[in-house]
């Protein structure tokens, strides 16, 4: 579903970003039609704030500390140890009949041409396809290269045989499509192209939100594709279905799994089958459900910071709350239940959002939102997304803590600072003194003082919600007139305020 082609490229094409912005409605994805390469705006494609991973981790969930660089024997050992367990670990789900012959052959044949093709690159092009083999080969050493994880990661690798000999480089976390399947890559620099099941979910439910609403062309046969793909690319973990990201992100080692992909999924499912009358499709949802029942780093049921059920984005990152992704899975499952009357998604949803009701308030700064609890203020994109997130439980539970928060976010984003000037009413000529303000909300403040028209002072710094003040020391007796203007610096909007004072300097003594 690709109703408009921007642009075209074909062969090596530059090292560099390669999507410009997309129009509002749609996303650019890059297509590959080998040996074709074409960039298409996709009205499915989910805005980057909506399935982006998030921030990654840092402090004591992020990247593990670098290890010493490899001499080049120790190089080739991992690389022999890592072709071994791979081909081991095919052999062993073969003889124990868990794959088909014929996927025994083809992961054979894929892990072969990655190789071969690697071997022959250079430069940047050989650097991502060597991390995806890589990776592949890590898994394999830790004996997690399962016959469930097989059909995904044999995908991945085959995708990025395919692209990285001649196709465009596309921009850090950019979407990449192949001709005859659904599924969306995404791009992580330095970790080659990757299977984003949040990404693809998401296209899932728009597709069929176009379908209920109306407003174009139903596209249930690229939908029932898609739900295909992305249940043969699933996983076995712990028990129940799961769809993996397989690339490290924020100190976290392949597989991990996303609370909020994991129940986009779930909707997604649940949703469709609906649309198609499917029933069947729900059991893939049913499956998934575990997820938020099991602790990590399996799953992602946890105990909130404030002691409740609390479910995480990321299952290697057991203290990190994030609220967006938090909210959406509550949100996610109660759908899910509204949807089937599933009794134990319900009860998950019950479970958690108690928890979700006594944290979102501390991730509300009184002029802003944070992005984790305890964490670092939201980004504008992820305080937007936040806002949204929180009117839709307004609308589904109509709870005021719900309404009234999303009110607030929004005034956040519209409404300019508040700004006093406090004094002092006088000074001392040739004494130091503050000129104080209060101010309401994160913002660039410039003071003009000035005397019988002449510029005594002019300066701008920036300041947070509370009170501030500016240093300065009359030169001269006699009334000055003060003026303050702050400007927001979140939302983009230039919000501007005003205000003005005097005082009087008189001499010393």
């Amino acid at each position: 579903m690709f109703p408009q082609i921007r642009k075209f490229a074909a062969g090596l094409g530059a090292c560099g970003a390669f999507f410009a912005t997309a129009p509002a409605h749609a996303r650019e994805v890059l297509l590959i039609d080998a040996p074709r390469a074409v960039v298409v705006d996709d009205p499915f494609a989910p805005a980057a704030a909506e399935s982006d991973l998030g921030r990654e981790p840092r402090g004591r969930f992020g990247r593990a500390a670098a290890r010493p660089s490899a001499t080049a024997a120790a190089k080739r050992r991992r690389r022999s140890l890592g072709q071994r367990a791979v081909l081991r670990a095919l052999a062993k789900a073969r003889r124990e009949r868990r794959i088909s012959r014929a996927a025994y052959r083809s992961h054979r044949r894929i892990y072969a041409l990655a190789r071969s093709r690697h071997r022959r690159l250079g430069g940047t092009r050989r650097y991502e396809l060597g991390s995806v083999i890589g990776t592949l080969e890590a898994i394999a050493r830790a004996r997690g290269l399962t016959a469930s994880r097989m059909p995904a990661l044999f995908l991945i690798l085959r995708r990025n045989a395919e692209f990285w000999p001649s196709s465009p480089f596309p921009a850090d976390r950019g979407l990449v499509q192949f001709r005859g399947s659904q599924l969306m890559f995404e791009y992580y620099a330095g970790e080659g192209l990757q299977l984003q099941p949040l990404v693809n979910f998401k296209k899932a439910i728009a597709m069929q939100g176009t379908c209920v609403r109306g407003d174009g062309p139903c596209p249930k046969r690229a939908l029932r594709r898609l739900l295909s793909e992305m249940v043969a690319t699933s996983a076995s973990r712990g028990g129940f279905r799961a769809w993996e990201y397989y690339f490290e992100f924020g100190g976290g080692r392949p597989p991990w799994m996303s609370g909020m992909a994991q129940v986009q999924g779930i909707q997604a499912f649940a949703r469709v089958s609906e649309l198609l009358g499917e029933p069947g499709l729900r059991r893939y949802a049913v499956q998934g459900l575990p997820a938020f029942e099991t602790p990590p780093p399996v799953g992602v049921a946890t105990r909130g910071p404030l002691g409740g059920t609390h479910y995480l984005q990321y299952s290697f990152a057991p203290r990190l709350f994030i609220i967006n992704a938090f909210l959406q899975a509550v949100v996610g499952l109660y759908d899910y239940a509204k949807i089937t009357g599933d009794a134990r998604a319900l009860r998950l949803y019950r479970a958690a959002e108690p928890e979700a009701r006594r944290e979102l308030p501390r991730n509300d700064t009184g002029d802003w939102s944070t992005y984790s609890f305890r964490g670092a203020e939201s980004t504008r994109e992820y305080h937007e997304l936040l806002r949204e997130v929180v009117k839709s439980l307004c609308g589904l539970l109509h709870r005021d803590i719900y309404c009234d928060t999303a009110r607030r976010f929004a005034d956040y984003t519209t409404e300019p600072a508040e700004l006093e000037l406090l004094g002092p009413s006088s000074a001392t000529k040739g004494t130091g003194t503050r000129m104080r303000f209060s101010l309401s909300k994160l913002s660039a403040v410039q003071i003009t003082i000035t005397r019988d028209g002449k510029m005594a002072l002019n300066r701008t710094a920036t300041f947070r919600r509370g009170t501030g003040s500016f240093a300065f020391k009359p030169g001269a007796t006699g009334i000055y007139e003060v003026r303050l203007t702050a400007k927001e610096l979140r939302t983009g909007r230039g919000l501007r305020t005003r205000t003005s004072g005097d005082f009087e300097s008189v001499p010393a003594g």
